[in-house]
């Protein structure tokens, strides 16, 4: 399977994840157990994960959006639910790293039973 990565942001690329209609919400701490047990992140902040895969920085977050997926805030700290999330994406990429993504993508899509968004992020 073929995986194109697009540039959606201006500020960083990344991918974004999240519930149907952005209705369902994961609790933070099984985000949590979930990147750092599972995934085997690191936390580098309030949901917000770290990890090198293939020789690059990979950060993931964890966010509360609204019913259209906007979101605004200053810090992450509080916030006990999330339906959202960002997969932020190195600068540049070979074709091994995508695919390495593309399989944690999917991981994320499975164990929340979540969707990527289909303007941010894969085209397949």
């Amino acid at each position: 399977m073929s995986i194109c990565i697009r540039e959606v942001s201006e500020v960083y690329d990344y991918i974004s994840i999240h519930s149907a209609g952005y209705a369902k919400t994961v609790r933070t701490e099984v985000l949590e157990r979930f990147f750092i047990s599972t995934m085997r992140f690191e936390k580098i902040g309030p949901l917000s994960f770290s990890k090198a895969l293939h020789g690059a920085h990979i950060g993931v977050k964890g966010i509360s959006a609204n019913s259209d997926g906007s979101y605004a805030y200053y810090t992450l700290e509080g916030i006990e639910e999330v339906n959202l999330v960002e997969v932020i994406l190195p600068v540049m990429m070979d074709k091994q790293l995508e695919h390495a993504i593309t399989a944690l993508a999917m991981a994320i899509v499975d164990e929340f039973h979540w969707c990527i968004d289909e303007d941010h992020g894969l085209d397949t």
